[in-house]
């Protein structure tokens, strides 16, 4: 009796499907992969009440096919974009695998655990809806990486390995399959015939690289679309616990508020370095320099409905800060840096503000004690660079608050032992940072000469007292040996030199002005020269340099020292240049200041008088 023939069918198993081979359809394994000894991997059973549905349509699909190609590639391009998604997910190992056989996984496809939805839910048990109007498909999740082949079930269900075999290997030369389409490999699983997945790899060839490489990046990291790409893009923000604003003020705080706070004297940007590794292992920090940002966008303009959004995180940010400063002077251990940076950080978020109300004298207080007890205590050494940012933050913001104290009033020594002693151990590494420049050395030199003003100028009328001559001199005898470093770049030169004319003008003008004598003086030809001086230096220096983000106080200083409408118009036009492309708001209210300063009466004008001007005026701001 003659043999039944076997029939090719689009119904058999996996392995006779990709090596193009007729199957008999036996289950659990079927002739040919019983006779080629092969792994023999089914489609997922269906459910009884979809299996009718899904078979009929596949004759459709099939008459269709043979009556118009054209209808048939963009049912089953629909049917495999939707499968490919759903294979995604790496297989789960089976019972007998070991760790090294298992097929690597893609970085990209360890996405943490989301809640399932009710698409997913269909993908992982094998059957994925097409559309409206289609049946459910069951599907095989499958990896490939171009060296490996597998094909598993659906979750709960037992998992097949294919194992290639040369003859496997060869039927994959006759029927190439491009690396790069992530539509391709899953032609066969779906049962399409060999023209059809051949139009479908053509077809994903010219689109795999515009469907997901020009995804939106919520859409392409979704959780969900791992499983189901779909058209309606995911809105998940990369940093979940803040504000839908926190991602582009994060950009905003690397792409301008950090080059703003810094000046650019050294190749690296420690407000960058330092402070974003930080910020991602703290919310406290994080959120204060998103705060930092939201304030620096809002003064510069550069958003219009920044306002807003400024006050809600700066709010925020302090009331945190409020919240942790508690939990530290409970005790709590481990808090210390967190709160000490926390406070710096809020200095130069009312810099950036351009705060009047003195909000940043409150927040440097805090700072000194804060640092000091930090330096007190031993840590790791990996926190050294850290300390050492720190203490030149404190130094800069403390250097260019200075002027603002009242001379005449008691106040505590702006540098505690700790802070001097770091501060010393800085300036013998010749240490050049973002904020102090090349000239640290300055800036350590400017609180001697507040402390003397504030012993020659508390009692008007008493003759001066040996040891304010003597500490003048001393003053006088370093800062003019002062020579900024030759390693540093051109800019950062020209403004240490800025800020050594500055000091000497602060120092020399505690005796008074030229334009308090009437009589021509030594002294008066001595500052005058300085002046100029700076003009000088300052006239070779563009006014668009990011160094000029640390000029405000060496610019004030030379405004209360003169009457020169020249050289009133040059500080006057820098300052507005700072003001439109650095967008600090205490250089508007600096500029804002001293325009009040030139109104005044020119025997009135001095920079150990300003602080009458800020108090008339009502205008409490620091030069940082």
């Amino acid at each position: 009796m003659r043999a039944v023939p076997i029939i090719r069918s689009r119904t058999g198993c996996f392995t006779c499907r990709r090596r193009k081979k007729k199957c008999n359809e036996e289950k659990p394994i079927c002739s040919g992969c019983k006779r080629n000894k092969l792994e023999c991997s089914w489609p997922a059973d269906l459910p009884v009440q979809n299996q009718g549905q899904g078979q009929g349509q596949g004759q459709g699909q099939s008459h269709n096919r043979d009556k118009a190609p054209s209808t048939s590639s963009s049912t089953s391009a629909s049917g495999s974009a939707s499968s490919t998604a759903a294979a995604t997910a790496a297989p789960p190992r089976s019972p007998g695998q070991t760790q090294s056989d298992a097929p690597p996984v893609s970085p990209t496809l360890q996405r943490p655990l989301q809640p399932a939805s009710p698409r997913r839910k269909s993908a992982e048990s094998g059957i994925v809806p097409l559309n409206n109007h289609e049946s459910p498909v069951p599907v095989v999740r499958r990896y490939s990486d171009g060296s490996s082949d597998g094909s598993s079930r659906a979750s709960g269900g037992s998992i097949s390995i294919g194992i290639r075999n040369p003859d496997e290997m060869q039927d994959d030369l006759e029927n190439p399959t491009s690396p790069v389409s992530p539509l391709s490999p899953f032609g066969t699983i779906l049962g399409l015939d060999s023209e059809t997945a051949l139009q479908q790899r053509h077809l994903s060839d010219a689109s795999s690289l515009s469907s997901f490489a020009f995804t939106s990046g919520r859409e392409s990291f979704s959780g969900e679309n791992i499983f189901m790409h779909e058209n309606i893009p995911m809105n998940m923000s990369l940093l979940p616990s803040h504000g839908h604003d926190s991602f582009e003020l994060l950009s905003y705080y690397l792409a301008r508020t950090a080059n703003s706070m810094g000046n650019g004297s050294t190749d690296i940007n420690p407000f960058v370095a330092k402070l974003i590794p930080l910020a991602f292992s703290d919310p406290l920090v994080l959120h204060l320099i998103l705060a930092q940002s939201a304030v620096h966008r809002q003064s510069s303009k550069e958003c219009g409905s920044g306002g807003e959004v400024a006050t809600r995180y700066y709010t925020d940010s302090l009331r945190m800060f409020r919240n942790l400063v508690g939990e530290y002077v409970s005790g709590k251990e481990g808090t210390n840096l967190v709160v000490t940076v926390g406070s710096l950080i809020l200095c130069l978020t009312e810099v950036a503000r351009g705060d009047i109300r003195g909000t940043i004298f409150d927040h440097l207080a805090a700072s000194k004690s804060l640092l000091s007890n930090l330096l007190s205590k031993p840590g790791p050494d990996s926190f050294d660079d850290l300390l050492e940012f720190l203490v030149e933050y404190y130094m800069h913001m403390v250097a260019s608050s200075m002027i603002s104290k009242d001379p005449r009033g008691s106040s505590q020594p702006a540098l505690s032992p700790a802070i001097e002693n770091a501060a010393k151990q800085l300036l013998e590494k010749n240490y050049m940072g973002q904020l102090c420049g090349c000239w640290l050395e300055i800036l350590t030199l400017i609180p001697q000469v507040f402390q003397l003003g504030q012993s020659m100028l508390r009692t008007p009328g008493l003759a001066t007292r040996p040891d304010d001559i003597i500490t003048f001199g001393l003053l006088q005898s370093q800062i003019l040996a002062f020579v900024p470093s030759v390693l540093a770049s051109t800019s950062s030169q020209l403004a240490g030199l800025v800020f050594k004319q500055a000091t000497l003008l602060y120092l020399w003008s505690i005796f008074g002005t030229p334009q308090q004598t009437a009589e021509q003086t030594m002294q008066g030809d001595l500052m005058n020269g300085a002046v100029m001086e700076a003009v000088t230096l300052l006239n070779h220096l563009p006014a668009s340099e990011r160094v000029n983000t640390s000029l405000c106080w060496p610019l004030t200083v030379i405004g209360c020292c003169t009457t020169s409408p020249e050289v009133q118009q040059t500080l006057r036009t820098r300052l507005q240049t700072m003001i439109d492309t650095i967008g600090l708001g205490n250089m508007r209210q600096t500029l804002t200041l001293l325009e009040h300063v030139w109104e005044q009466p020119p025997d009135e004008i001095s920079p150990w008088t300003l602080r009458g001007v800020m108090q008339r005026y009502e205008i409490w701001i620091s030069f940082a």
